[in-house]
């Protein structure tokens, strides 16, 4: 099979709502298209409009994270009463997350 020009492989490349090469190639092998010549049709590069819809959109960058590596650093506090469910003896609590493990401490008042 013959090799198509540039001009005429981007054309038909552009017809044919930018579809890829060798689904043109199987196209034109089968006659499938009217007035597609039978032709090795290539790319020679990308088009600008095939590049962008192939292109991925960047990631946002990541929320910055409250370092809570130190105790008592960031507490999570229940004292927004009064509260209609109690703790089992009826204490407020405090929830530490500095260290890596979340400690529950009570107290009875604010």
């Amino acid at each position: 099979m013959a090799r198509a020009s540039s001009t005429k492989s981007w054309l038909w490349h552009q017809r044919l709502s930018h579809l890829n090469f060798d689904t043109i190639n199987d196209l034109a092998k089968n006659n499938l298209v009217a007035d597609l010549l039978k032709f090795k049709y290539h790319k020679e590069h990308l088009c600008p409009s095939c590049e962008q819809g192939k292109s991925k959109r960047a990631s946002h960058p990541p929320k910055p994270v409250p370092n809570s590596r130190q105790r008592l650093h960031l507490l999570h506090m229940d004292l927004c009463g009064p509260m209609r469910i109690a703790s089992i003896n009826g204490k407020r609590y405090i929830l530490d997350h500095g260290s890596f493990s979340v400690s529950c401490h009570h107290h009875k008042n604010r």
